[in-house]
């Protein structure tokens, strides 16, 4: 299967009505409209899987509507969008009740840059790093997860596990530098918590990025 690309590569998805029948350019705009709902209700805090599938499964289903809409049977598309919108309907349901705690504070770690494809650090990320670490020594009191993320280019698996690598490589330079190792975790995510639009070269920047998410 080709690669699923961002919906909003669109300017919105009525503009690829020329490709789309009308009653999907609904249906996508009604999964979109509710992946929002939850979004604005905190499910990206609360039911962070649900809301990452209702948002993958929507990019699946644009993909496979449009670039595919003479080769795709009708009833697999309507139940791409069909679980799509009942991962976010379930996802907004969480958000509401309440997630039972805050939200972690998050560190987005500007300024730390990987080799490409690899997880080898870049001189120009030590400076950055360093701040990392004074700071965490400073909060000897807390637990920290680093976090790595990719954009979507490449194969889905392939991401993760670049992601996963690059989160280790950041948590070995912590530990290295005077960090207690049993305070840290690392995780990759690979692409499914984007942050800007993986269509765009800046959107692509912002979202291949390390972060400490405090526990």
């Amino acid at each position: 299967m080709k690669r699923i690309f961002l919906l909003a590569a669109c300017a919105s998805i009525t503009a690829c009505a020329g490709h789309i029948a009308s009653p999907q350019i609904s249906e996508l705009d009604e999964v979109r409209a509710m992946i929002q709902k939850a979004k604005d209700a905190g499910a990206e805090r609360c039911a962070p899987a649900l809301q990452a599938k209702a948002v993958a499964g929507l990019y699946h289903a644009a993909h496979e509507i449009v670039d595919e809409v003479n080769a795709n049977p009708i009833d697999e598309n309507n139940d791409l969008i069909s679980t799509a919108l009942s991962n976010a309907k379930k996802a907004y349901t969480k958000a509401v009740k309440g997630c039972g705690k805050p939200a972690p504070e998050v560190i987005t770690l500007e300024g730390v840059f990987f080799e490409t494809n690899k997880a080898d650090l870049t001189a120009s990320s030590t400076a950055t790093l360093e701040r990392a670490v004074k700071t965490l020594q400073k909060r000897s009191k807390i637990n920290v997860e680093v976090a790595a993320h990719t954009d979507s280019r490449g194969k889905a698996s392939y991401n993760l596990d670049l992601s996963n690598r690059r989160a280790a490589s950041v948590m070995d330079y912590l530990v290295t530098h005077g960090v207690n190792a049993s305070r840290l975790s690392a995780k990759g995510y690979g692409e499914i918590q984007p942050r800007a639009d993986n269509s765009s070269v800046q959107g692509r920047a912002k979202n291949r990025r390390v972060e400490l998410r405090i526990k």
